[in-house]
């Protein structure tokens, strides 16, 4: 491919497929209520043993929301509200909320749609910077 303006469409249309898929675990399709013990919170997840005995890698969205709306996670007991997915065996949830005590953090709309995104189901958001979205699995733990 010696034409550059090709080159520069196929590296477009590739970043665009990636920030999709960054976005496309969060959504309402199995949306559950889980609660443990959150035993590890190292970006860009965190684990949760839930009270079921499953461990859950909670994908945690972009460091700059967390930062902007003073959210920390604590080794400590949480329940979280989210989407389940299973990938290999294991266990993922991407949280449309987290309450430990009386702290409750929100990273969703009623819908699944992540609040970085500005209501729009998929896309990078205004703040992100196309960084930071949680694009691609956690090490396994």
């Amino acid at each position: 491919m010696k034409n550059p303006f090709v080159i520069i469409v196929l590296l477009f249309i590739t970043s665009v497929s990636f920030a999709q898929r960054g976005n496309w675990n969060w959504g309402n399709d199995n949306v559950q209520t889980i609660s443990g013990t959150i035993t590890d919170n190292q970006r860009p997840c965190a684990f949760l043993k839930g009270n079921d005995g499953n461990t859950y890698q909670i994908h945690m969205g972009p460091v700059w929301y967390w930062n902007q709306n003073n959210y920390s996670l604590s080794l400590s007991d949480a329940t979280i509200k989210g989407n389940v997915k299973t990938f290999d065996g294991t266990y993922n949830i991407y949280p449309f909320t987290i309450e430990q005590g009386t702290n409750k953090m929100t990273f969703t709309d009623n819908n699944g749609i992540p609040k970085w995104n500005n209501g729009k189901e998929y896309g990078w958001g205004k703040n992100s910077k196309g960084k930071g979205n949680c694009c691609c699995r956690c090490n396994n733990k």
